[in-house]
């Protein structure tokens, strides 16, 4: 689902509740709220304003499969119970602005899901099919990014490929699609179950042992990396060059051991 820069910036104050259509988030609400769709941010020193960070996260989602459960998530009948807020004059604000872009929110039952100007639902989005040339593509981004300097954004790109390579693991095995929750050790613990990757002395060579537990290491250093100098944080981290280079070289062996694990699986 893709929609306008104009509703992009509409809906940027609508969804946090500056403009009295959905009942009002705070700062830690807002943040709390796009974690299900996997994003992975603090509230704290150096936030942005709501309005802003809600525009943001809204401009990052466009024309993936999260933006749908997003719209849908903010017109859930049962966050308006105990507010005087007409849900049925939101969706009607909502639908005029939406329509432009060829989409509505149409009632089904007791909630309100997306549908295209014709009136037909639409439907989650299906795994991407990710492969080596994708994956050495998003590497390639991380890299450009590096020799621009950009080494937080670096950081965060290889986190982000991790997570999509994860993510397609864990949809293709369990035929639907799942929330993230922001935490990218999750995502692995559910993807080690699925290839068959936990570690057993019985089974494997020492030296081999060895290895997986060093992809372990890499998935927390990655996330602990991200976490305090990617791009999506207040940077705590005075990121250098080597350590960009370090995250994104090892994100690279992670996700190509996984992908390869995956094929030999199938």
């Amino acid at each position: 689902m893709k929609i306008t820069e104009k509703t992009i910036r509409f809906l940027g104050r609508a969804l946090c509740g500056d403009t009295g259509l959905v009942p009002y988030k705070s700062g830690p609400q807002l943040v709390d709220f796009f974690v299900n769709y996997g994003a992975d941010d603090q509230y704290g020193e150096g936030f942005p304003s709501r309005w802003r960070y809600t525009e943001e996260k809204i401009r990052e989602y466009n024309g993936t499969k999260f933006l749908k459960s997003i719209l849908e998530d903010s017109v859930d009948p049962r966050d308006f119970m105990e507010s005087d807020i007409n849900i049925c004059e939101t969706i009607k604000t909502f639908n005029e602005l939406l329509n432009f872009d060829g989409y509505e929110l149409k009632k089904v039952g007791a909630f309100y899901k997306i549908a295209d100007s014709k009136g037909i639902l639409v439907e989650p989005e299906t795994v991407t099919g990710i492969n080596h040339d994708f994956i050495q593509e998003q590497i390639k981004k991380c890299n450009e990014k590096i020799e621009q300097g950009d080494f937080n954004g670096a950081i965060t790109n290889a986190r982000s490929l991790a997570e999509a390579v994860m993510i397609e693991i864990i949809e293709e095995h369990e035929g639907k699609e799942i929330k993230n929750d922001g935490k990218i050790e999750n995502l692995y613990k559910q993807v080690k179950k699925i290839l068959n990757l936990t570690i057993d002395p019985k089974t494997m060579p020492q030296t081999v042992l060895q290895i997986l537990s060093g992809l372990d290491s890499i998935v927390g250093g990655l996330a602990g990396l991200s976490n305090n100098s990617g791009d999506r944080h207040a940077n705590k981290f005075n990121t250098k060059k080597h350590h960009a280079r370090l995250a994104v070289n090892s994100t690279m062996t992670l996700v190509d051991f996984l992908l390869e694990s995956k094929e030999y699986q199938k």
